[in-house]
């Protein structure tokens, strides 16, 4: 019996990466800077936001700065950000486990179109939370931050060494639990840098705020060396 493999379509994650190319582009025409936070379930994507927004603020108006909340089915984490007075778009991808280019493009019709985006000075995207399939789908961000909680373990990083590798920023937050949990923080900073040496790591605590006027400083850094 012979056997013939039919490849039925495009390489999709080799298209997603040209349709973040124009994305970029497009960001970059309307002087747009945009930070996509990337995470598990828990990690505390949300609450690490939450804090940096108020600390943002001091060079953003609220008006302009527009956070894009995606997530499989509530609108849980957006209507929190909302609390801050910053404008907020929620996707919900109704399954999907990672937001893709086309749910930030709908976010941007839903904005008001391309030209609406002359409003924005800087976008905030939480991905869903997952530590594997939005690391393959970039969203023409400049900066990508994978955040990781003490909570979820010394071997987070080894167990997800591609995500990890990809991620421009690394925030290690809860640090405020290591005890508690018994993680060694040094350990998960070894086993992240050994994987990738060139990513800034925060320590933080989203519940103390401890971290994020640096996780701040980083991030305005790596945009400026990087845009």
């Amino acid at each position: 019996m012979v056997k013939k493999v039919v490849f039925l379509g495009k390489d999709v994650i080799a298209e997603n990466e040209r349709l973040a190319q124009k994305l970029r582009e497009l960001y970059d025409k309307y002087g747009v800077t945009v930070y996509e936070f990337l995470g598990g379930p828990g990690s505390g994507k949300t609450s690490i936001i939450e804090r940096l927004i108020p600390v943002m603020r001091r060079d953003y108006p609220a008006e302009r700065m527009l956070y894009v909340g995606g997530d499989v089915a509530t609108t849980l984490d957006t209507e929190r950000i909302a609390r801050l007075g910053v404008r907020t778009i929620q996707i919900n991808t109704g399954g999907t486990c990672h937001l893709e280019v086309p749910h930030v493009e709908a976010a941007i019709k839903q904005l008001g179109g391309e030209k609406a985006l002359e409003e924005i000075d800087v976008m905030i995207i939480e991905n869903v939370g997952n530590l594997i399939c939005p690391f393959n789908f970039p969203l023409g961000a400049h900066a990508r931050i994978m955040v990781v909680s003490v909570a979820e373990g010394e071997d987070k990083f080894v167990k997800h060494p591609i995500s990890t590798k990809v991620s421009d920023i690394i925030v290690i937050n809860k640090i405020d639990l290591a005890k508690a949990v018994g993680v060694n923080i040094e350990n998960m900073v070894r086993s992240a840098r050994e994987i990738n040496p060139k990513a800034p790591i925060v320590l933080a605590s989203a519940r103390t705020g401890e971290g994020i006027e640096e996780l701040y400083r980083v991030m305005k850094e790596y945009v400026s060396r990087n845009k």
